[in-house]
């Protein structure tokens, strides 16, 4: 069975974007009936780019991050999130935390936003999560012996009551399109994301609504990432 861990960051940043409340949690449906639960609270958002044992203690390892990208983001938020993949019978497989950073660019409106997640997951969830058949080899893109994989996808945020349609079941089995719950009212919309593993730790940086950043600068500022050698880097 596949199950990609990027679904729920963008359920995330989604929800973070479209609902006022203390605690978000978002939920966002996968094929073979698995869905993931995740949940953050806006009283642990911080401003201040963050310390290396800010991040670590906050949720128990230390990834790579940074203040700004070269392509003109700078860092606007961090917070963490607790994400749950459930099968059909409402069972817990996995349990996982992760780091959230949040960036803006000069003049940005509102929805766009990119984010880096660093989540520590085993390889073995990972290989299982990332789904070889559906990348062409222009979106697998092998550096410094880690392969970055690319992806574009709809997203459909929706109300908790929104009842999917047929059309609905067919794109998300057709793996063309993501339902996430926890929205004020329908908004569909297109998304970038760029997703490695290194270390122990999964990464993801996302682009919402920011069309004028291209495949070729999503899969730079992975390279980026890659290259650091430090955790936190100005």
């Amino acid at each position: 069975m596949k199950y990609k861990f990027l679904k729920p960051k963008i359920a995330l940043i989604a929800g973070l974007l479209c609902i006022a409340a203390t605690i978000t949690c978002v939920a966002t449906t996968t094929k073979d009936s698995f869905s993931w639960m995740s949940t953050s609270s806006s009283g642990n958002i911080t401003n201040t780019f963050p310390a290396t044992d800010k991040v670590k203690s906050t949720v128990g390892f230390s990834p790579k991050y940074v203040e700004k990208f070269q392509v003109g983001f700078m860092f606007n938020e961090f917070n963490d999130s607790n994400s749950a993949l459930k099968n059909d019978q409402g069972n817990t497989v996995v349990k996982v935390k992760s780091a959230d950073f949040y960036y803006k660019k000069d003049g940005a409106t509102k929805g766009q936003i990119l984010s880096l997640s660093a989540t520590a997951i085993n390889k073995n969830y990972f290989d299982n999560e990332i789904n070889t058949d559906k990348y062409t080899n222009d979106n697998i893109i092998e550096y410094k012996g880690i392969k970055i994989y690319y992806e574009t996808i709809y997203r459909k945020d929706v109300p908790a009551d929104y009842v999917k349609t047929k059309e609905d079941e067919k794109l998300i089995n057709e793996g063309t399109v993501d339902i996430n719950y926890g929205s004020d009212s329908v908004n569909e919309y297109k998304s970038q994301g760029v997703t490695w593993y290194e270390g122990g730790i999964e990464y993801c940086i996302i682009n919402c609504a920011y069309d004028d950043v291209s495949k070729t600068a999503m899969i730079e500022m992975a390279k980026a990432e890659i290259g650091r050698a430090s955790c936190r880097e100005r």
